[in-house]
């Protein structure tokens, strides 16, 4: 097997020198070192190479960037990584595996590593939270102290008084462990919700595949005609996954970026298409209708793949089904969805040629086919009026549709349109375009959205609480948008306050929206407690911070989406008293009484994910994994939902239409279920700052009238790696860009400083003119921490009004006004 090859580079001791690559012709005894003496007046003596001493292990990077956990090796020398170098894993077939692009971040963990913001010892505040007064503690103090506390306020006011929260800032096995003592300890869960829409509507549309939880795995793209990079900046957020694009291009597809900012992926595109901001589902739907229009419709997908045939009750917007006639018992398995067909209504799987427009009456109960409520939205929508909403001239959305129809089509997205309220708008538009015209299911034609399209791979099973089924379970769960009422109002949907919270793998003062929020929950907690590597802005407003052992500096399995499963290596002892995740939980699962669910040591653990059926039937085993390093478990062929991977919606279909649909978390909020059944457009509930189309500005438009965004880049994965050295010398500080009109307007120029603030708060920031953002918008690059800044802080910009359907994060879905200051 290809995953074999990595073995013969691991964990061998060579030597090396400075001049390695210049000496080619020198001798062995030259090169190390067993040569005469240079003879004086000899050059070469003061260049003599020196003998070193390295070993190099097999690692992964951590993930969290839309890439794959990029395998690599790293190589230490006297006790230190020195050097990282790029693996070079096959795929089966024998080629290079297109999942393996290290680039400037991972090289730069060497400095993160060895970063002055290591947390190196437990430490215990010892002034205000925030003010960053610290008393180193030992261990055992650290681990006596919080479980003592945990004890306490679980005796008091019950298991949910302690709170777990975590997010994605490592893609390995081991911070699964986490999830044993929280559930053990029955806590609550403070739930994340970035990108929550996005990953809820595709899931909606396709169901989660067995290989890829997207629709086609990301290197089915370069099999594209034509590839729509919409939604996304791949050069800067997805900087593995951009060799896919060149790939796709050089292979001859054309490609058009939509977005509303003049990207480096739009400069590399063949068309750029500006798009005004959130009306990416009116865009879609102009493309759509323009499609049905022009004859390609795709009725034989539409009928068999989709479920555009399934009669739905007028009523109460349900599927009729045989129950409804009396006909099956209720969720039965004979309890078919009718369709239409020859006059009457057949159960879908008896249909050959099922009706998907009109409307129909069966035995007094007033039916139409799922697509026709489809149509009926669309059709309410004149493409004039698309045009001047989205801001794209009609002969554009013209060409659009053309080229979306001359060949296979594919769509890159990313979580652009999840961060204004109404993202699912965007998502469902997208995905009831491919439905329409059957460019789904197909090699080079649907859809891919960052890492939720990447590898899935079988035989990797977390088992850290697969004993404890029936034993354990955490607590409930509040999700972000709601904590902070929760904190402020002591209950919310019948939860009760938590008075504690352990917080691991996330950076929430930074990465959430509404800064001065967080602030003031930590504030109303009893005891927050923090494990990372660095002294991140989380952990200086905490009361206890537990430092965690690096990447390099333990054993562990990377589950990051990537085709291989991956064993890292420990390649030096961590810094200081830091500790790995693993044994950090099995200290305080102790502590809290747990003992004998504790037991296990870490070597047992990482054996057990890869020790179950469906990883021998890949030959992946622990024994495997030891001597390989990275083993493929995933099938050679690009996996494309639909076509090569099964489609796990509850219909079985690709579903444009949600039958009975629920909010995701229902909290009492106001639900239009016949509304969020299909595809319809809003504005977003504070980015509207214009009144266009009959849609009228917002009122916040008056006293603030720039949308402010914060962009991914290239230098940071949220937060991390603000403290590499390496990578501040190329972005050393934060900046906003201005597109030079508003700058006039405003009386600005590059390199002044400016104001921007809203009614939760401000940041002072230094202004780079930049015509490719659009006039009217803000733009500050996401992940700088309080430290960056001049003054305030951009999370103190956004806010956590939320759509009805989704827990979400809606960071872009933001006004502001900008003022200068110097």
């Amino acid at each position: 097997m290809a995953g074999n090859e990595p073995s013969t580079l691991t964990r061998r001791t060579f030597l090396q020198t400075t001049a390695f690559a210049a000496a080619g012709a020198a001798s062995l005894a030259t090169l190390a070192g067993c040569s005469q003496p240079a003879s004086e007046g000899d050059a070469s003596k003061e260049d003599a190479p020196v003998e070193v001493a390295e070993e190099v292990y097999f690692q992964s990077c951590m993930g969290n960037c839309s890439g794959w956990g990029c395998p690599c090796y790293v190589h230490v020398r006297d006790g230190k990584i020195a050097n990282i170098t790029r693996a070079k894993l096959k795929c089966p077939d024998g080629s290079d595996s297109p999942y393996q692009e290290t680039c400037l971040k991972g090289y730069a963990n060497i400095e993160r590593m060895y970063s002055p913001t290591r947390v190196l010892y437990p430490m215990k505040r010892a002034g205000e939270r925030g003010a960053g007064d610290w008393e180193r503690i030992s261990w055992d103090d650290a681990v006596s102290e919080i479980t003592a506390k945990w004890k306490e306020l679980q005796e008091q006011y019950g298991p949910e008084a302690v709170a777990f929260m975590s997010g994605s800032g490592s893609g390995m096995a081991t911070i699964s462990y986490t999830g044993r003592l929280q559930a053990l300890m029955g806590a609550m869960t403070i739930a994340p919700c970035y990108d929550n829409t996005g990953m809820n509507v595709q899931m909606n549309h396709g169901g989660l595949g067995a290989y890829t939880i997207g629709h086609n795995e990301h290197r089915d793209m370069v099999n594209a005609n034509n590839l729509f990079i919409w939604g996304t900046n791949p050069t800067e957020s997805n900087i593995v996954d951009y060799h896919l694009v060149s790939q796709a291009k050089e292979n001859g597809a054309k490609v058009i970026c939509i977005d509303p900012i003049y990207t480096t992926s739009a400069a590399k595109a063949d068309i750029y298409v500006p798009i005004r901001p959130a009306t990416d589902g009116l865009l879609a739907a102009g493309m759509a209708l323009i499609s049905i229009r022009d004859g390609h419709e795709d009725v034989a997908h539409l009928q068999t793949m989709t479920v555009a045939p399934f009669l739905v009750k007028d009523s109460d917007g349900l599927y009729l089904r045989l129950s409804d006639l009396g006909q099956a018992e209720p969720l039965s398995e004979e309890d078919r969805v009718l369709v239409y067909e020859g006059g009457e209504a057949v159960a879908f799987d008896a249909a050959s040629n099922p009706e998907i427009r009109g409307s129909f009456e069966v035995e007094g109960v007033a039916v139409k086919p799922a697509y026709q409520i489809l149509l009926d939205r669309l059709n309410e929508w004149d493409l004039d009026t698309i045009a001047e909403m989205t801001d794209v001239p009609l002969e554009t959305i013209e060409e659009l549709a053309a080229i979306w129809n001359s060949g296979l089509s594919y769509i890159f997205t990313g979580f652009g349109p999840d961060h204004y309220a109404n993202g699912q708008c965007g998502y469902d538009g997208m995905f009831a375009l491919m439905d329409i015209t059957g460019q789904e299911a197909k090699h080079g034609a649907g859809c891919s959205c960052t890492d939720f399209s990447a590898p899935n791979t079988p035989g990797l099973v977390n088992t850290a609480t697969a004993d404890l089924v029936g034993v354990a379970a955490p607590g409930r769960t509040i999700h972000a948008p709601h904590f902070h009422q929760l904190m402020e109002d002591g209950e919310f949907a019948g939860m009760t306050a938590p008075k504690a919270a352990y917080i691991y793998i996330c950076n929430p003062i930074t990465n959430e929206p509404d800064r001065q929020k967080w602030l003031k929950s930590f504030d109303a907690m009893e005891m927050v407690v923090v494990s990372d590597m660095f002294m991140s802005e989380a952990a200086q407003y905490a009361d206890y911070v537990l430092p965690v052992a690096f990447l390099y500096e333990r054993d562990d399995l990377s589950s990051t989406s990537n085709p291989f499963v991956k064993y890292t290596q420990k390649a030096v002892e961590p810094a200081g008293e830091a500790k790995g995740d693993f044994e950090i939980i099995t200290a305080l699962g102790k502590a809290m009484g747990f003992e004998d669910y504790f037991t296990q040591d870490l070597t047992t653990f990482l054996a057990s994910c890869v020790t179950n059926d469906a990883a021998a039937a890949v030959g992946l085993s622990w024994e495997a994994l030891q001597e390989q390093h990275a083993i493929w478990t995933y099938p050679e062929e690009p996996q494309v939902v639909g076509l090569t991977d099964i489609i796990l919606s509850a219909t079985g279909r690709f579903e444009f239409y949600h039958e009975g649909i629920q909010p995701m978390a229902n909290v009492g909020q106001e639900w239009d279920m016949l509304k969020e059944s299909c595809w319809f457009w809003e504005p977003p509930i504070e980015a509207w700052p214009e009144t266009i189309g009959g849609f009228e500005a917002v009122d916040e438009a008056e006293k603030y009238p720039l949308l402010f965004i914060s962009e991914r880049c290239k230098f940071k994965t949220h937060t991390m790696f603000n403290n590499s050295p390496m990578i501040l010398e190329l972005d050393p500080e934060p900046y906003v860009k201005v597109n030079p009109k508003d700058a006039e307007a405003y009386g600005v120029t590059e390199g002044d400083v400016v104001r921007i603030e809203n009614d939760r708060g401000y940041v002072v920031i230094k202004v780079v003119l930049n015509a490719g953002v659009r006039p009217g918008m803000l733009v500050i690059d996401h992940g700088w921490e309080r430290d960056g800044y001049i003054d305030g802080h951009y999370s103190d910009l956004s806010t956590y009004e939320t759509w009805p359907r989704f827990e979400q994060d809606n960071w872009f879905d933001c006004l502001v006004q900008m003022e200068k200051v110097q």
